[in-house]
């Protein structure tokens, strides 16, 4: 079980990844559980000291708890804290949350357009319809985080419209790496579709057999970690 000094380091790696891969800037946030307590680390709100996402140190990271109430920390939560507590809330299985505002996949939304399995390795991401929270909003109340999370239910991405993309997951690297899949897939649909051509659906049974053949998610964490610097 890592501790809250390793998962503080994860999260700055998270935002590192992210802001490198262009799917946040300033905005957007991660966040994980700590550990045995109802605490969570989440990415401080953006203000003139907490700009480019590389840049954010661990110590810069905010304490809040499942109500969304600031309990320590340098700097202050982000407004959209009650994603996180909203969802860890509804979903105790899920440890790590990343919120980004990433363009492909939001256009996707804009254009009401499902993200489907057209590439082998991030297919597997949706093999079912990603679900929508037809909002543009700001999430800036339990009430609202609340409705973003009966939107997601038992998935482990959604779409809001709009405004972004919330991914759930186990850890902060497979959460990463389910907007980071979810992006590829939304720009690969795209592009086919401007050609004028509908996208090649892979079916269910191709998907799994590339997953049971394929490497594990850490596997291509540590790829994205060390294309971003993490390890320098």
């Amino acid at each position: 079980m890592p501790s809250e000094s390793e998962l503080r380091q994860e999260l700055a790696d998270v935002c590192r990844v992210l802001f490198r891969l262009h799917l946040v800037d300033y905005m957007g946030h991660p966040s994980v559980r700590i550990p045995g307590t109802d605490h969570v680390l989440i990415k401080p709100r953006h203000s003139e000291q907490i700009r480019a996402q590389d840049q954010i140190r661990p110590d810069d990271m905010a304490v809040i708890d499942l109500e969304g109430r600031f309990v320590s920390g340098l700097h202050p939560p982000p407004g959209e804290r009650f994603i996180h507590t909203a969802i860890y809330r509804a979903r105790p299985d899920v440890q790590a949350i990343v919120h980004t505002h990433q363009p492909m996949a939001t256009f996707m939304s804009i254009g009401e357009v499902a993200i489907q399995p057209v590439l082998h390795v991030e297919g597997e991401l949706v093999e079912r319809p990603v679900p929508m929270w037809p909002h543009a909003m700001l999430v800036t109340d339990a009430d609202l985080g609340a409705q973003l999370a009966t939107a997601l239910g038992d998935h482990r991405v959604v779409l809001l419209q709009g405004h972004g993309v919330a991914s759930a997951a186990v850890t902060l690297g497979e959460a990463a790496l389910q907007a980071i899949h979810l992006e590829h897939l939304a720009e690969a649909m795209w592009r086919v579709l401007a050609m004028g051509r509908q996208p090649r659906v892979i079916p269910l049974e191709e998907l799994r057999q590339r997953s049971a053949t394929g490497v594990a998610w850490p596997v291509r964490w540590a790829y994205y970690r060390q294309l971003a610097g993490c390890d320098e």
